[in-house]
């Protein structure tokens, strides 16, 4: 058998736009004419050009040095999103997504987006996919062993079976091809919440990524192969080998192997900070996210210097936040009893709680805002590039579903970090490919914090005892100061009076 290698990394002149302007975040395109050019939401809620956005994102987030490389991979963005609704605007089509810039723009060029009128041709795609689902026969609302699947269901907000979120915040892979260590956190994250019914605790990606560097061979099977509009390359069972490989790329499942079986005490996020100073430099990184113009590595190392952070030993159990005792597939050779929809497969696996997933993350994957994103065929396994945790489903204004995703690309990206993705009679972008469920997922005691990390803190690279530390020393050093500066005022007062 064959094993496949793998690693994740209007009218014509009338505007093109996605939705008014009031409802567009800043650095989101808003409208192109033919006449008027290109507007872009500003940071005041004002509709600004190009020079003006490009000049406001670099204020904004350049930080450090290359600025020049900065400024030319922003106006290629910019100059990328607004050929795609030039075209669409030439082609009277509205597009079912919203497209801007995020700060990843500063440093990653746009090698690999490929043509501005493909991304136009593949948002029309989304019409023919609602044609041939809606012409299935298949219901979508039947859950595994009869009974009727929820219309909607998201499990990072209360609309789930257990009327709260799982779901811990949106985090920052940043620079480094970590997608697959990310995407492992969430899943344990939400696992151990879903199970302890507690409120979930952000883990350390940085542990996964450092300790994870297992080579491993897993067989998928797949029941829907062979099958509806399923491609013909996906066989009904098949070996994908990978290795973990720092920034330069990994696989969800091996991450679970290597937290249940190697590194089996998990930290959390603050406890363990997140390091991204080495970047990708793989062309099979996930989602492959730098520009040669940086420097890149394909490892990555915790610069923290705390001793419990190591790969050499078992973490203390007093500072171990979570436990799995391994993973499973979310969809196996049992998942076909009465249907080889995907769409209906992945909506029962979802019925358990997230689900970690692959997809591809092409085209106008990068540049995301706003909704239903249309994904092409997956006409090759290549294709399959990003992990991603999938926290369930929705139905759009016109009446066709989408898959809600978590993403790691911070909460400038996309719809506050998450996305809308088109469901399909296919591969549904990837999802079906790699679905994985964490098993025996536990607390431990470090889990009990009244703390924890949000958004895009990062701590300096430093843990939360280590900051305290500073903070106790720093409130003594400004006590004692003080003390020092009332007493010499005291005796300028006192000779003054003399």
């Amino acid at each position: 058998m064959l094993v496949h290698v793998l690693s994740f990394v209007a009218a014509a002149s009338a505007a093109a736009s996605t939705t008014s302007a009031s409802s567009h975040t800043f650095a989101t395109l808003v409208e192109c004419t033919s006449a008027g050019g290109c507007l872009w939401q500003g940071k005041q809620n004002e509709l600004v050009n190009d020079q003006r956005i490009l000049h406001d994102m670099l204020v904004t987030y350049h930080r450090g040095d290359n600025y020049d490389v900065a400024k030319r991979n922003l106006k290629a963005h910019i100059e990328y999103i607004e050929a795609v609704y030039t075209h669409a605007n030439d082609m009277n089509h509205d597009m079912t997504i919203q497209l801007g810039l995020n700060p990843r723009h500063l440093y990653e060029d746009t090698a690999g987006l490929g043509d501005p009128l493909d991304a136009v041709l593949v948002n029309m795609q989304g019409k023919v996919i609602d044609r041939r689902l809606q012409a299935s026969t298949t219901s979508t609302s039947t859950a595994s062993g009869g009974g009727t699947l929820p219309a909607t269901l998201n499990w990072c907000t209360d609309n789930n079976p257990q009327k709260r979120s799982v779901c811990s915040e949106v985090k920052s892979q940043k620079l480094c091809g970590s997608c697959w260590a990310f995407a492992a956190t969430d899943l344990i994250e939400t696992a151990v919440s879903y199970t302890t019914k507690n409120a979930p605790v952000s883990l350390s990606s940085q542990q996964l990524l450092s300790c994870s560097t297992t080579a491993e061979v897993r067989t998928y099977t797949y029941c829907f192969a062979r099958s509806g509009n399923i491609p013909t390359w996906l066989e009904p069972s098949m070996k994908w080998d990978a290795t973990n490989k720092g920034c330069a790329g990994g696989m969800t499942h091996i991450a679970l192997s290597d937290a249940a079986n190697k590194i089996k005490n998990l930290a959390t996020r603050i406890d363990w900070p997140y390091n991204d100073a080495y970047t990708a430099s793989s062309v099979g990184a996930p989602v492959q996210p730098t520009s040669s113009s940086f420097s890149t590595k394909s490892t990555n190392t915790s610069n923290t210097s705390n001793p419990l952070n190591s790969c050499d030993s078992t973490r203390p159990a007093a500072n171990t936040a979570a436990h799995i005792s391994g993973w499973a597939p979310a969809l196996d050779g049992s998942s076909c009893t009465d249907t080889k929809d995907p769409v209906v497969l992945l909506k029962r696996a979802l019925q358990q709680g997230p689900v970690g997933v692959a997809l591809n993350a092409k085209g106008t994957f990068k540049q995301y805002k706003a909704g239903v994103f249309v994904c092409g065929a997956i006409t090759s396994s290549d294709q399959i590039d990003h992990a991603i945790l999938l926290v369930g489903y929705g139905t759009a204004a016109d009446g066709s579903g989408y898959w809600i995703l978590k993403n790691s690309y911070d909460v400038d990206w996309g719809i506050s970090g998450y996305m809308w993705l088109k469901m399909d009679d296919g591969l549904n972008c990837g999802l079906n490919v790699f679905p994985i469920r964490v098993q025996g997922a536990s607390a431990g005691p470090a889990a009990n914090v009244t703390v924890d990390g949000g958004g895009s803190l990062t701590f300096a690279g430093a843990s939360m005892t280590t900051w305290v530390v500073v903070g106790v020393a720093t409130g003594i050093a400004t006590l004692v100061l003080t003390i020092v500066g009332v007493c010499v005022a005291r005796s300028r007062m006192q000779s003054m009076h003399l």
